[in-house]
């Protein structure tokens, strides 16, 4: 099989979810559509049918991460490439086609394509792998914020053409079965924040190729829910503690390198 679809819902309605599978199983790359039900909260799959379809039900949510490490675990080795999608993901007919073609082209071990707002305008997918600095000021200090993100999200990147970044974003992302085969999937302490992060580094790190893919377009209905609910402010915070924990505060040799590696083979914006 080319691509198996991994999708993790927390008590969605079918409508919330609607579009996202419609996108999905239209797809001739996507062989399989797998539906993490975590926490057992989603009784309407139980009569959900498509010849696509497949259900993992977990009864504990232990995470966003850790849902999609169910699909990894189990259907790593049926596919090529696993595709990690949010359930607030909608496309066109033939995106993710483009979106394996270009991965097969350049033997990628992680893409993700260009992703936009419902309004068309661009959210910034690619980053730079974080300091606690960043972190701080960015969600905190919104003043001191516009340059920090001008920076850290590559803004002045030209999205017309494929780059490599190290941190890609996890709304959807393309992971090929050579790449899970040595990083095995999220780091389950990470909750919910920054576990896209952490395995995009490790990718790197592994020394796959990571690309931005500019010939794809998705559209995500991000809602920033940190920014609106203490529960997911906290969720945030933690992640971002275990995440420098493990990588290092301010001694952090390997973030310097790829993001000067980044910065170094950037197509700047004319």
């Amino acid at each position: 099989m080319k691509i198996i679809a991994s999708l993790v819902l927390y008590k969605h309605l079918y409508q919330d979810v609607q579009e996202t599978l419609t996108s999905l199983f239209n797809e001739e790359s996507i062989a399989k559509v797998v539906i993490v039900d975590n926490g057992a909260h989603c009784g309407w799959l139980s009569t959900l049918t498509h010849e696509k379809l497949e259900v993992i039900t977990l009864p504990v949510n232990r995470g966003f991460g850790a849902g999609h490490n169910a699909v990894i675990t189990r259907y790593r080795l049926q596919a090529e490439f696993i595709l990690i999608c949010n359930p607030d993901i909608a496309f066109e007919q033939g995106e993710v086609d483009k979106l394996y073609a270009f991965s097969v082209r350049h033997q990628t071990g992680l893409s993700i394509p260009k992703v936009v707002y419902p309004d068309g305008s661009l959210q910034h997918g690619c980053k730079l792998l974080p300091s606690p600095y960043q972190l701080l000021i960015r969600r905190f200090i919104s003043r001191f914020s516009s340059n920090i993100n001008t920076e850290y999200e590559l803004r002045n990147a030209d999205y017309s053409r494929p780059f490599f970044a190290p941190s890609l974003s996890g709304c959807f992302m393309l992971l090929s079965q050579r790449a899970l085969s040595d990083v095995g999937g999220f780091d389950t302490r990470f909750f919910l924040y920054l576990e896209d992060v952490d395995l995009s580094r490790r990718v790197c790190q592994a020394q796959h190729v990571v690309r931005y893919c500019p010939d794809a377009l998705v559209i995500h209905e991000s809602q920033r829910r940190s920014y609106r609910d203490v529960r997911f402010l906290l969720f945030h915070i933690t992640s971002a503690i275990r995440y420098f924990n493990k990588w290092g505060w301010f001694s952090d040799r390997q973030r310097k390198s790829l993001n000067q590696r980044c910065l170094a083979e950037l197509p700047n914006a004319k």
